[in-house]
């Protein structure tokens, strides 16, 4: 016999599934980003950027902004942009996402455009009326996205205000005049036990700055051990400087500087009062038992690349005593320079090099092998 379902009792059951499915989708919350808060750089940007190909590798300025609200549960991604063009019809720098609510723009990164915009470090070059072509204009920004990522699918973007950074590339004839001997120096727990451990340096036992092609600019190579550090004139208390709220930022009489053993490169600007500490690799140094630590059984007496030529190091104002001396990289034998034949010429793996007792200003020169130890 054949069962006979009733049309009412179907209509009952889609009804019923339905109900249920259409209950189900009420139980989702939708969230949509907002853009009604603002974007805003909040540090004041310099007046002018003196820019070097010698300081390239320096952050020319760091940009810090708040945490806008988008006004749903979402993450933030930023891009800083930069544009030689105030309009950003063009986009000569972009940051990549991140999520940090800062970003470090790099002297490079401004090199960079300065180049697009027909600047230069060549004093004989001019622009087409004539005047220097050295000097010039780049627009910062920086853009929010609702989201982890700035190419997804939500439209909530805000943009930040234009900072104008004005940039001015430091002429050759300006940035490499020959280095000097100067008189500040580094002292600390990390550098000559707060000055009562001799360095080797005849001025003192601070480790000295030389000056760097730049008014103002010093720098110097050492290694330090884990302590702290300042900045200070002629070896003495008179003038000093350390780094309050560790920022970069000196300041006359300041905190100490916290360190961690390495071979560092340091450059002080006097001019802005700000401090650059990095680590140097490789390292050029001397070695021997004409030198303070003697034949390594401490760390070389180092010496700091010179500002006008590549592969050129330097080290002035050092006290030798009657002896012999090497040039080594890293502290170590692996890459060693002598003198086989005394003839001014390094050698690598070379003899050892003969001095007498005295100050000297030495230089060393990887590229054409020459080398020069000139009594002061």
């Amino acid at each position: 016999m054949k069962s006979i379902i009733k049309l009412s009792k179907i209509v009952a059951a889609v009804a019923l599934l339905w109900g249920t499915v259409a209950c189900e989708k009420e139980d989702f919350l939708i969230f949509t980003a907002t853009t009604n808060d603002t974007l805003s750089i909040q540090n004041e940007v310099q007046s002018v950027y003196k820019l070097s190909n010698a300081t390239s590798s320096n952050i020319a300025e760091r940009l810090v902004w708040n945490t806008p609200d988008f006004d749903a549960p979402t993450t933030v991604t930023y891009v800083v942009e930069l544009s030689s063009d105030a309009g950003f019809s063009t986009v000569n720098f972009n940051s990549g996402d991140t999520s940090n609510t800062h970003f470090g723009i790099s002297v490079a990164n401004l090199i960079e455009i300065a180049t697009t915009l027909g600047l230069d470090e060549d004093p004989n070059t001019t622009a087409a009326d004539g005047e220097p072509n050295n000097a010039g204009i780049i627009y910062a920004r920086v853009k929010a996205f609702a989201g982890s990522s700035s190419s997804g699918a939500n439209g909530a973007l805000l943009t930040s205000e234009t900072a104008r950074m004005n940039i001015e590339m430091i002429e050759a004839a300006g940035s490499c005049a020959e280095s000097i001997l100067t008189t500040w120096g580094l002292v600390g727990s990390a550098v000559n036990n707060w000055g009562g451990d001799n360095r080797g340096f005849a001025a003192g036992n601070d480790v000295p700055f030389l000056s760097n092609g730049t008014e103002g600019l010093f720098h110097t190579t050492l290694h330090m051990v884990d302590g702290e550090f300042k900045i200070r004139q002629d070896n003495d208390w008179g003038v000093n400087y350390g780094d309050t709220g560790a920022d970069g930022t000196l300041e006359l009489g300041g905190d100490n500087m916290a360190i961690t053993a390495g071979n560092y490169y340091v450059e002080f600007n006097e001019n802005d009062l700000t401090i650059t500490v990095t680590a140097a690799d490789p390292v050029w140094g001397i070695v021997g038992s004409a030198t303070l630590n003697g034949w390594g059984d401490a760390p070389d007496v180092k010496m700091s690349p010179d500002p006008c030529n590549d592969d050129v190091y330097l080290v002035y104002g050092v006290t030798l005593a009657d002896g012999e001396m090497k040039f080594r990289a890293d502290d170590d034998w692996g890459v060693n320079y002598g003198d086989t034949g005394a003839d001014g010429t390094l050698d690598l793996g070379g003899d050892n090099i003969a001095v007498s007792a005295g100050t000297y200003n030495i230089t060393l020169d990887i590229v054409n092998n020459t080398y020069s130890i000139e009594a002061q």
